[in-house]
């Protein structure tokens, strides 16, 4: 019964005292907030010229490969010299090691 009369007797100083610290609560709270908020800004702009850095060397990189025909177009022309150095070893043309300069040549 004592806690009761103290509670009816101090109700308004006590319900005063928690919205004070409510409102500073919420106050410290909200600059919290706010610092989190400017710190992410900032950390979204560095992100965002990351990531526009990023596809700008994405789309480089997709200029410099070859499509389909390109590499069609080197595989044929690799099979042919095979089947023209295999045709000439075959005949005695050539030997193997001169085939092995050549090709050292070329890299």
């Amino acid at each position: 019964m004592k806690i009761k009369d103290i509670v009816s007797k101090w109700s308004w100083q006590i319900i005063s005292v928690m919205f004070i610290l409510l409102y500073f609560g919420k106050g410290c709270t909200h600059k919290k907030v706010g610092k989190i908020d400017n710190k992410l800004d900032e950390k979204i702009v560095i992100l965002s010229n990351s990531i526009d850095s990023l596809s700008l060397e994405l789309n480089k990189f997709k200029q410099s490969t070859a499509d389909k025909k390109q590499v069609t177009d080197i595989m044929e022309k690799v099979m042919l010299e095979y089947l023209i150095y295999e045709d000439d070893l075959d005949k005695g043309k050539t030997s193997l090691s001169h085939i092995k300069n050549k090709i050292e040549e070329n890299d």
